[in-house]
């Protein structure tokens, strides 16, 4: 978190449809933030830079790309009367955008999402190794996408889905939180503890499902007083609910249903064998959710 009074947001836009959505979402959020914007023209390597200098692309060439690339982008931030800044650099986009972010101590990356069949197409390359490379929380805004309802609109209320497992990746989830309230007002926080559904015989060969519902109760009201906890100390009201089913599915349905602006979940580290083998609930809620999704390390 930057020390300085004003919320910051680094919005990467390649003049893309997928980062216009981001853009507009940031534009229908409420509240005091600054958005240091990103154009990176992706060179790969320093004999490619050096193959755009001698044909004379210079530094003022390459601002003026990232000037007209930009330029729907930040009319919507614009009409918003959110402060921006935009920066036009070269390299490999996901490196430069994790290293922005660092060194402008960002406080959130806020990225849109493709619409392809797959879940690397849905997150995009870029968005999907920046996701892994960045340290700060992540906010991937999705693409519309053929069978699933369009995100509704953010109203007055900046109202969260803060998904909680009692781990410390949660906790980290609950302070990015609580910081919120500085930066979008007023913010209503949903607490969301899904209780995993087990297979009968899995059940009976191991626990009795009464000591298996005891020690689900015992956690959940733990994991969930103490955020609840956190957040009335930070000035925000919230509201527990615990659903069992599907995780992922559970968190993107509850979500929707009560019209948040988005979802907020710690991860686990998002390696790619973890997300895409053993099939991670960040990347499932990423590839179903129709509404933003923050990913906290």
């Amino acid at each position: 978190m930057n020390q300085s009074n004003s919320y910051r947001v680094l919005l990467p836009i390649d003049g893309s449809p997928h980062a216009q959505r981001a853009a507009a979402y940031l534009a229908g959020c409420t509240g005091s933030f600054a958005i240091s914007a990103i154009y990176v023209i992706n060179v790969q390597s320093i004999e490619e830079q050096a193959a755009l200098l001698a044909e004379g692309v210079g530094a003022p060439d390459y601002e003026e790309r990232g000037l007209q690339a930009t330029a729907d982008a930040r009319r919507v931030l614009d009409a918003a009367r959110l402060p921006n800044s935009l920066t036009t650099l070269l390299g490999d986009p996901a490196a430069v955008i994790v290293r922005t972010a660092e060194e402008e101590e960002v406080d959130e990356i806020i990225m849109g999402s493709r619409s392809k069949d797959g879940l690397g197409d849905v997150i995009g390359s870029v968005a999907y190794k920046v996701i892994h490379r960045a340290r700060i929380p992540v906010t991937i805004v999705p693409a519309q996408r053929e069978g699933v309802k369009p995100q509704p609109p953010v109203d007055a209320v900046h109202r969260i889905l803060l998904a909680m497992d009692g781990s410390e990746h949660a906790e980290r989830a609950i302070e990015f939180v609580s910081r919120l309230q500085s930066a979008t007002a007023p913010v209503e926080v949903e607490l969301l503890n899904v209780q995993p559904t087990f297979p009968q015989g899995y059940v009976r060969g191991m626990l009795s499902e009464e000591m298996l519902a005891s020690y689900q109760s015992e956690e959940t009201v733990t994991a969930l007083n103490a955020a609840a906890e956190v957040l009335e100390a930070a000035g925000m009201s919230s509201k527990v609910r615990v659903v069992s089913g599907d995780i992922a599915d559970e968190i993107v349905k509850v979500a929707s249903n009560l019209h948040c602006a988005r979802i907020v979940m710690g991860t686990r580290g998002l390696t790619p064998v973890a997300g895409m083998v053993l099939g991670s609930v960040a990347y499932k809620v990423l590839h179903l959710s129709p509404i933003p999704v923050t990913l906290v390390k």
